[in-house]
């Protein structure tokens, strides 16, 4: 996959990110306000399954078979979180 990818660590990933603050991390969203409009607006994917809780936090379960996470906006912008 050579899509733009944040790395948090294992520890911040095992807490859990905030869908809002993965956003902002991965350069999907300018600022939580914005990721929260794009959650609000239905345009948010983690792993291709909408998102429509901006309270969500992503945590290892969210983690694909390829050690990422996946984060869509809309159709075209990708990114992935990465734990290092």
């Amino acid at each position: 996959l050579s899509l733009p990818t944040a790395e948090v660590t294992h520890a911040e990933l095992a807490s859990g990110i905030g869908i809002l603050n993965a956003l902002v991390k991965a350069g999907l969203a300018a600022s939580n306000g914005e990721a929260r409009r794009h959650v609000a607006s239905g345009a948010v994917k983690v792993n291709d399954a909408t998102v429509d809780d901006d309270k969500l936090n992503l945590g290892d379960n969210a983690l694909l078979d390829e050690g990422v996470i996946k984060l869509s906006v809309g159709k075209k912008r990708h990114a992935l979180i990465k734990p290092i």
